[in-house]
């Protein structure tokens, strides 16, 4: 283990310990917990970051004595605590792609890594607009601190239904002031106040305490803004950074890889593309993020349909978003991208857009590449801040002679992290997801490693509290291909009576020339509960 490994445990078992206090409450704080949290304090001065153990120890001495402040006094804490895992977590990165690169250039494999996608030029951003009703959104922000304070002072245990009111009244005014923002991290808080109240098992702590602790910075920063009368500043904080939407004619795209997410509520898919064929050349080789979300039915035969089920459900362009986990080229027409400065973006369709499945798609060996050298550039080039999200500077990895670790190094908040390495010398902490999302991806991935001939592995690569984070998406068995598949036949709109009780039998994931999504389920499914009971 090196020496920021047990920075970044550290760091990670002092933000447990803040999010524990979020949950209980200052005021419901025992001695015990003060000791344990000066202890802490002690070993991040030994660190060498004195500027966190001294806010650690303000809100400690503010907390004891009982001060109004202390709320506040905790979340500065926990703010330098973010700013710091970010620096830390960049500069491990920043080691381990530096040394894979290096290792890349003394092998005999050099020459295979692909030159980086190509880069637009970036606009200058245009002049902030002034703020709108500076005296509204001040006495709005200022409230909404003091919320967000009162319920780390008194925890959720002792939160009431007035609580939750004033959290979702400042939810909808961020939302109607289109502080894009501040408005989802309110919504994330009060949905989970509402889970631990309801002793809801899909209450998330760290998730809770993120978006609070989230929700308060923005709001303090906004305040500063409008006290400053600084429109950038305030502008910035009000609404999520955003690419100008670059419309395009046509271009055709292949799914390398598939994200798929299940809540209480919802499900989520994102499909992970690659441009393969564009009227505008220097998109080619791109990398986009296509994402779609279904409301999850619980309610009679639809709650036990698999998330699957719905991407065979109709979109208003009249195409199945099934045809995106086909090894199929996809064509698109009238579309958007909202292209970002380090080779990627996402994907937009609009009324006009068309989605229609095309050929089979041959020549996949060349997108099971990535570019290293580019990953190691994006983090030496980003600058960390206090907003940052982990996920958003992540990279697309491929990762040859894949090797997983028998049991999972740590658990806990609804996900197993298992060791894994590759040829090179990289190494990451597998995120396996609990639940259906990751019944599917931990077999598959098991079975796939333990072959002589290993498949490539892609998928998304993030940096947490110095580590490198995996979600494994694909495998790629760049010597499988042998007969062609079966073409996947149209769900129809009543079950026989004669075939199974559950249905319909959706095709198995084929195992030849392309990606198998290890995400992605193979169950069956009743398609009369698909057609008539999600309407």
């Amino acid at each position: 283990m090196n020496s920021l490994d047990e920075v970044g445990q550290e760091a990670d078992a002092l933000r447990t310990e803040l999010e524990q206090l979020y949950v209980r409450g200052l005021a419901s704080s025992s001695a015990a917990d003060w000791k344990k949290l000066a202890s802490l304090a002690e070993q991040w001065e030994r660190i060498g970051a004195g500027h966190i153990a001294s806010r650690l120890t303000d809100a400690l001495r503010a907390a004891s004595a009982g001060s109004k402040d202390a709320p506040r006094a905790l979340l500065s804490a926990h703010t330098s605590l973010h700013v710091f895992e970010r620096v830390l977590s960049l500069e491990a990165a920043a080691e381990a792609w530096a040394a894979y690169v290096a290792a890349q250039e003394d092998s005999e494999e050099a020459d295979a890594a692909p030159a980086a996608s190509p880069v637009p030029a970036v606009k200058p951003p245009a002049a902030a607009p002034p703020i709108e009703d500076p005296k509204g959104a001040l006495s709005l922000l200022e409230e909404l601190s003091r919320a967000v304070e009162d319920l780390v002072r008194t925890g959720i245990p002792v939160a009431t239904e007035a609580t939750r009111a004033k959290i979702d009244a400042s939810f909808k005014e961020a939302s109607r002031r289109k502080f894009l923002r501040l408005g989802p991290s309110l919504r994330y808080v009060n949905d989970d106040v509402g889970r631990y109240l309801a002793s809801d098992p899909q209450f998330s702590i760290r998730r809770f305490s993120f978006f609070l602790h989230r929700s308060w910075l923005l709001a303090r920063g906004m305040v500063k803004a409008i006290r400053d009368k600084n429109d950038a500043l305030f502008a910035s904080l009000a609404a999520a950074p955003a690419t100008a939407p670059r419309p395009v004619k046509s271009i055709d795209v292949v799914t390398l890889g598939v994200l798929k997410r299940t809540v209480a509520s919802a499900y989520t898919f994102e499909f992970k593309l690659r441009i393969v064929g564009a009227a505008e050349p220097e998109l080619v080789g791109r990398s986009l993020t296509y994402s779609l979300v279904f409301a999850r039915k619980a309610e009679g035969k639809a709650k036990d349909l698999p998330a699957e089920a719905y991407l065979h459900l109709s979109q208003p362009q009249k195409f199945m978003p099934r045809v995106f986990r086909q090894d199929k080229v996809v064509k698109i027409t009238d579309a958007a991208l909202m292209l970002d400065e380090r080779g990627g973006g996402r994907l937009a369709l609009g009324p006009k857009s068309t989605v229609n499945e095309g050929s089979s798609y041959k020549d996949w060996q060349p997108l099971f590449l990535f570019d290293p050298a580019a990953a190691l550039e994006h983090v030496k080039r980003h600058s960390p801040g206090p907003l940052d999200l982990a996920v958003e500077l992540q990279e697309e990895v491929v990762i040859s002679g894949a090797t997983m670790s028998e049991q999972p190094i740590k658990t806990g908040d609804g996900r197993r992290i298992f060791a894994l390495g590759g040829a090179g010398g990289l190494s990451f902490d597998a995120v396996i997801p609990d639940g259906p999302d990751g019944e599917e991806l931990l077999p598959r991935l098991r079975a796939a490693l333990k072959q002589a001939d290993k498949p490539l592995l892609y998928g998304i690569t993030y940096y947490e509290f110095g580590r490198m984070m995996l979600l494994p998406l694909s495998l790629f068995s760049s010597g499988s291909a042998t007969s062609e598949p079966e073409p996947e036949s149209e769900p129809k709109a009543q079950a026989s009576k004669k075939k199974s009780a559950k249905g319909e039998a959706r095709p198995k994931v084929k195992k030849g020339d392309g990606p198998e999504h290890l995400m992605l389920s193979d169950k069956t499914f009743d398609v009369s509960a698909l057609v008539g009971n999600l309407f």
